[in-house]
């Protein structure tokens, strides 16, 4: 039994689509189709029943579930184990990052490229977390303040955020530095947690939040159509011409970082691409830092 198609028919039935499996496996969703259907036909059983809003497990894909669940972890940290020893400059490196560090990224490829044109890498970019526990990425571009015992890697720089408005919205007029009359962008509660977030929490008035919204870049959209103010980290406002930063702010604890799991560490390929990144990403560390 191919244990890549057990990966793929895990992704489904955590995720219930196609193409929520494919974005997980960082794959599109007919590959996901054809790695189902393969092991279906070796198994001699449906594991899904096909609807149109999903899929769903039949009893022998609930079977296979149960028995895969106590395994799947030990099998997943002998692959790691396994690939950490690896010291060929052959072969892809999957890297997890964030949408506002895709050209600092590419940049970096191009100089990996140049060195080692054997190596290729994959760029998953997801609002949810990508797990490197999983193999579902080598690297990760983090911004967290404590990342996990398990992650090995470095600090790249501290975040400093501010507040941002259009440059032609009437609050690059004023000299006041009570924003509070003015109306604000923010995140959705499902995003409540971030630094940001609460920070608007504590110091806006409710009546004065005029959107909310699950995605950073909607919130830069909407502040640069002149919608409200917002909170952005320095090095995604400042690198829009469209904006300007009407107040620096610091002290919520978030460090943008590069990790890999333990177990990789010493993978020829991950430790090559990492100093790669790092080299890059510390080239805009005053950016980031706001400073």
């Amino acid at each position: 039994m191919d244990w890549e198609n057990l990966r793929f028919f895990l992704a489904v039935a955590r995720s219930g689509s196609l193409a929520a499996a494919g974005r997980q496996m960082g794959v599109i969703h007919t590959t996901v189709m054809r790695r189902v259907s393969a092991l279906e036909k070796g198994l001699g059983s449906e594991l899904f029943e096909r609807h149109p809003h999903g899929y769903v497990l039949t009893l022998a894909g609930e079977e296979l579930l149960e028995t895969l669940q106590p395994f799947e972890e030990e099998l997943i940290a002998v692959e790691r184990r396994l690939a950490g020893l690896d010291q060929q400059l052959v072969g892809t490196v999957r890297i997890a990052s964030l949408g506002p560090l895709s050209p600092w990224i590419c940049d970096a490829l191009v100089r990996l490229r140049a060195a080692n044109p054997e190596m290729t890498a994959e760029v998953l970019i997801s609002p949810a977390a990508v797990s490197i526990a999983r193999r579902e990425a080598d690297i990760a571009v983090r911004v967290t303040d404590s990342p996990p015992e398990y992650l090995v890697g470095r600090r790249v720089a501290e975040l400093a955020h501010g507040v941002y408005a259009a440059c032609a919205h009437p609050a690059t007029q004023t000299q006041s530095e009570d924003f509070t009359v003015f109306p604000w962008l923010t995140y959705t509660d499902s995003r409540r947690d971030l630094p940001q977030a609460r920070w608007i929490t504590e110091h806006i008035p409710p009546e004065r939040i005029v959107l909310r919204t699950n995605h950073t870049q909607t919130l830069v959209s909407a502040t640069r159509a002149g919608l409200g103010l917002s909170v952005l980290a320095r090095y995604v406002g400042d690198r829009d011409p469209g904006l300007r930063c009407l107040a620096t702010l610091r002290g919520f604890g978030l460090h943008l970082w590069l990790l890999t799991h333990q177990d990789l560490r010493r993978n020829r390929r991950v430790k090559t691409l990492m100093d790669c990144l790092a080299e890059e990403l510390l080239k805009h560390r005053s950016l980031i830092e706001g400073r």
